[in-house]
């Protein structure tokens, strides 16, 4: 199991999140014995176009985990963002690159070929990238992103993941095949951020950063342009997020619905020649507007809090947490506490109360928490 006080978000900026709670709470049958009611913390949305989580009792979970030791990875780190880090770099060190590789199977083959000096390329990394994510307890998805044909006269696709970043509260773009990502003044960006850099400035102000010590390398370094911010110019996400643990069972993809995609075409190659991507004739894509429809957030709670009695509210809980295991809470400055369904009735003293709140998943990973501030007094 994870360390629970190893795996609790620290105090996020607004730049570390992608959003955050409106600081004014509504509590539902609310009398003049509160006197001020505040929420702090990210903001819950629904994964209204992706399905098929991973499933973390499958037995192929504890056979990757175990066949390869991948705690032993993590062992003596306890930042949750490092963790990624080693485990991406665990991934990339696998085997080398090679672009042309056919080879078709899971991460169980992959790694199982690998062992023979066989090189794979960047679906194989990414597939088991997943895998690998996905046994030690985060949330990962697949994506498809691409170059502009444009600048670059052909297409040069690229297949990547993102993982939830519990620490950062977002979604964070990680490249097995290269061992890096990318990040704005110090924090990791996700794709959906690149693919908007790349399209407003070419991506100023973004650093490329390699390895698990997260050392800058060069933009136009080894692997260029698929290595680079250029690689973002086209954004796909996978809609089925299952694909370990229970197959590959749907192949349509979000795409955000920006001028960019209603007005120029994704184009790709193929033996004869650039066509469009296979998605247009496939009626795979998913159009969608609102960037938090894509960006939702794996272990953020929602809470919906109202007044029972004068010293007391009923607060109910609910997420999208995959594997749930449970919530914790804790009050003021005391301790963690599990609690039982999605339900507490917490007991107000005169004066300032603090509640926080966060997830627990089947193996111990925490959610970043949300917390409620309320001020009690006396009724009038």
């Amino acid at each position: 199991m994870f360390s629970i006080v190893g795996l609790l978000a620290g105090p996020l900026s607004a730049a570390e999140s992608t959003s955050f709670q409106e600081p004014r709470l509504e509590i539902k049958n609310a009398t003049s014995c509160i006197a001020e009611a505040t929420i702090s913390g990210p903001q819950f949305f629904a994964p209204e176009a992706f399905h098929s989580f991973e499933v973390l009792e499958s037995p192929r979970v504890a056979q990757l985990r175990d066949s390869f030791g991948f705690h032993d990875v993590v062992e003596d780190e306890s930042d949750e963002f490092r963790k990624m880090l080693r485990l991406r770099h665990w991934v990339h060190t696998r085997w080398p690159i090679d672009d042309e590789q056919s080879f078709s199977g899971d991460a169980f083959a992959i790694l199982e070929k690998a062992k023979t000096g066989t090189g794979f390329h960047c679906s194989h990394s990414m597939a088991v990238q997943h895998a690998v994510m996905t046994v030690m307890g985060f949330v990962a998805r697949d994506l498809g992103v691409d170059v502009n044909h444009q600048v670059f006269g052909h297409s040069i696709h690229h297949g990547v993941n993102e993982i939830w970043s519990n620490k950062y509260v977002k979604w964070v773009l990680l490249d097995a095949k290269y061992d890096i990502h990318f990040e704005r003044d110090g924090i990791p960006l996700s794709a959906l951020e690149l693919h908007e850099a790349v399209r407003a400035d070419g991506g100023k102000g973004i650093a490329k950063v390699h390895g698990p010590n997260s050392e800058a390398v060069p933009m136009n370094g080894s692997g260029f342009p698929t290595s680079s911010v250029s690689s973002y110019w086209w954004v796909s996400y996978y809609v089925d997020m299952g694909r370990f643990t229970g197959g590959f069972n749907d192949s349509r993809v979000v795409v955000l619905d920006n001028l960019p995609f209603r007005e120029t075409t994704w184009m790709r190659d193929s033996s004869d020649g650039l066509k469009k991507h296979w998605g247009y004739d496939a009626n795979a894509f998913l159009p969608i507007g609102e960037r938090h429809r894509i960006q939702w957030t794996p272990g953020v709670p929602e809470l919906q809090i109202s007044q029972i009695s004068p010293s007391q509210l009923d607060v109910t809980f609910d997420s999208e947490t995959p594997n749930l295991e449970g919530y914790l809470i804790r009050t003021d400055v005391g301790l963690w506490q599990p609690v039982d369904g999605g339900n507490y009735v917490w007991n107000l003293e005169l004066g300032r109360n603090a509640l926080e709140i966060c997830t627990r998943n089947q193996l111990g990973v925490l959610g970043p928490p949300v917390t409620v501030s309320v001020v009690r007094q006396l009724c009038k």
